[in-house]
């Protein structure tokens, strides 16, 4: 160095030292290079584009950029006072439409550009700009926080060819996907059209932390004037190297001839890279613009996200047999599901929620395929393996009639080993509750209709049976007999069926010569209709009751007809009570031999013709009728119905 270029150094320091120890200092750079173009007559636009990442709460960019112009020998030929303009802000992008980068990430550029005058010289020139520090959380470089930046370019010995550097035009991705195949350009242009060469380079340091020793004079953060060459080169932190800076299967690299960036990035973190571009001018190196860039390896989120609920996550969408609720969970609603049956082409659906009914218990592997209508659609496929549905039953024996009670409930179909049980009856039975498959013998305290339920866990999934019981209250098919008609004074016979032990008793004070045998007779000494009932017990212990009814008739009083026949032959077609309804005023009913209402009338006017409320001909046979007055019985007797007289008046 010689005393003028030292002189000033010091001019230069004296001046800006009160400024320049007011600088900021903070871990923000990114990355960033240093261009220019000639504009003729021996003036170049000089271009300096800064990185810095916005998130981290470093720095910002500074108000001026000082740049440095050095002739081959490293003197000083001046130094440039730049303004920057145009903070843009870089697309949170990963060079792939397809997937989304995560939050958080910030980083933004800031152009430095002015022109300066530089006839040509043996030697050239050298351009630079340097400053601390770098991003703190790079990975590939030992404390970058306390490294800084050099972007340097070289003007060619004696340019009267007026050369132009090549140009980077594209901002790379901040982000590179983890797992994920690359393919950036690096898109340059040259003016001058000359040949390319790019590769993975070495990058340099400069600038120190505040207190660091440098070899410069002024502030270590931002040195006034810049270091001269030669320049200092980052050191890499062993694996990375300056050609392999990334961890990536294969290697992360750039195309010598095109610029494009590939690999596939297998381990997240921050990593610095240095993207050098040459231009070659007839085989002769012309410039070499060098890219100091910092890109952040993540795991992102595709754009588009196929997947679906699946057994692994809730095992209870197998509980349904070959029927199976499917349910999308992409982030798309333009969905299309294949159920994976073989030799057939319907087993489709584009629902979210589709359900599906296999054709027979197997494994299908079911794929889901999500944005169908976009270029980055995804695909999901899982293997469901459906099996025929659980049907609990089960069936019960014993006696159900509430007298004698004794209920055998069982399951009929056969579970795996490990299913758990749970019988579910209602709170009058004897064990409301029981948890193993066969319940004890199982009873009522009232009668009445009781609900049962067998549910059956087998794995995730409960079945449950729902059947209901009726215990009935003397339901023993017991018969008293038919209505009958006797005189006064006369006995009645009554005759009871359907039990081994009977009881008999009445409405009303009788004399009766048994009340426990089947068979018994019954003194009527009033004239009255009187109600007999009958409780039996069968062999089983069930019981039942039933009634019959017995009418007295007064053998002085003159009585009606007792035998009709409406044929239609004229002759005694008419039930004729003249006798006794003269002036047709009582009402009638009319009841079958077992007791059952099948014809009444208001006002009875003499002429039934063995019809039923629906005028449907009655069976030939004997039937029982009550003639009275607003209820106060006025006759009650049997009578005779007969179309077929055989010859009978």
């Amino acid at each position: 160095m010689n005393m003028k270029t030292l002189y000033i150094r010091l001019l230069m320091f004296l001046a800006v030292s009160i400024t320049v120890t007011s600088s900021v200092y903070g871990a923000h750079l990114v990355g960033g290079d240093i261009s220019y173009e000639c504009m003729g007559n021996n003036k170049y636009q000089v271009r300096l584009r800064v990185y810095r990442d916005c998130a981290s709460g470093g720095a910002d960019f500074d108000e001026f950029a000082f740049i440095a112009v050095y002739d081959d020998a490293s003197n000083l030929i001046t130094e440039l006072r730049v303004s920057g303009r145009g903070r843009t802000r870089v697309p949170d992008s990963t060079g792939n439409p397809c997937v989304i980068p995560p939050p958080g990430l910030c980083t933004e550029y800031f152009d430095y550009t002015d022109t300066v005058t530089l006839p040509p010289r043996p030697g050239g020139y050298v351009l630079t700009w340097q400053r601390c520090c770098r991003n703190g959380i790079v990975k590939n470089v030992a404390s970058p926080n306390s490294l800084g930046s050099t972007y340097t370019v070289q003007i060619p010995s004696n340019d009267t060819l007026c050369n132009s550097s090549p140009f980077i035009e594209n901002v790379p991705p901040i982000v590179l996907c983890n797992n994920q195949t690359l393919s950036i350009p690096v898109k340059v242009r040259d003016r001058d059209g000359d040949s390319l060469y790019y590769e993975l380079c070495n990058i340099y340091r400069g600038g120190n932390v505040p207190g660091s020793p440098t070899p410069c004079v002024g502030d270590p953060v931002i040195p006034r004037p810049p270091c001269p060459p030669p320049y200092r080169e980052i050191p890499f932190i062993p694996p990375y190297t300056a050609s392999d800076p990334i961890p990536s299967s294969p290697a992360f690299t750039i195309d010598r001839q095109t610029g494009i960036l590939s690999g596939v990035p297998n381990e997240p973190g921050t990593y610095v890279v240095g993207i050098c571009v040459s231009d070659y001018h007839q085989g002769r190196l012309k410039s070499t613009v060098r890219l100091d860039y910092q890109f952040t390896v993540t795991d992102c989120i595709k754009a588009t996200v196929s997947d679906m609920l699946t057994p692994l996550e809730d095992p209870t969408i197998l509980c349904d047999g070959l029927t199976v609720d499917f349910t999308s969970q992409s982030n798309s609603a333009d969905v299309f599901w294949d159920f994976g049956v073989p030799g057939v082409n319907t087993d489709t659906s584009s629902l979210l929620k589709p359900t599906f009914t296999f054709p027979g218990p197997g494994a299908y592997k079911v794929t889901l395929y999500a944005g169908t209508k976009s270029p980055c659609g995804d695909t999901t496929e899982f293997i469901f393996n459906v099996s025929n549905p659980v049907l609990p039953e089960f069936f019960w024996t014993g006696q159900t009639c509430f007298e004698a009670q004794a209920v055998d409930f069982r399951p009929i179909t056969g579970f795996p080993a490990g299913t758990t049980y749970l019988w579910e009856f209602d709170s009058t039975a004897a064990f409301p509750t029981f948890t193993q498959p066969n319940p004890p013998i199982q009873s009522w305290s009232v009668p009445g209709k009781h609900y049962i339920s067998l549910s059956v866990k087998v794995g995730f999934c409960t079945y449950t049976k729902r059947d209901s019981i009726e215990i009935s209250y003397l339901s023993a098919n017991v018969d008293a007999g038919p209505n009958q008609t006797v005189s006064l004074g006369e006995w009645a016979r009554l005759r009871a069926t359907g039990g081994s032990d009977y009881y008999w008793y009445a409405d009303d004070e009788v004399e009766m010569s048994s009340r426990i045998t089947a068979n018994t007779l019954a003194r009527m000494e009033e004239v009255d209709t009187v109600k007999f009932y009958v409780r039996a017990r069968d062999e089983f212990g069930c019981e039942g009751l039933d009634s019959t009814l017995v009418f007295v008739l007064n053998g002085d009083a003159p009585g009606p007809i007792n035998f009709f026949s409406p044929n239609g032959d004229g002759v005694n077609d008419e039930f004729d009570l003249k006798s006794i309804n003269p002036d047709n005023a009582y009402s009638l009913v009319i009841f079958n031999r077992w007791g059952s209402e099948v014809w009444s009338v208001k006002e009875y006017q003499n002429d039934w013709s063995g019809v039923d409320y629906g005028y449907n001909e009655l069976p030939d046979g004997t039937y029982y009728y009550i003639l009275h007055d607003q209820g106060e019985v006025i006759y009650k007797s049997a009578i005779t119905l007969m179309r077929d007289t055989d010859g009978r008046p």
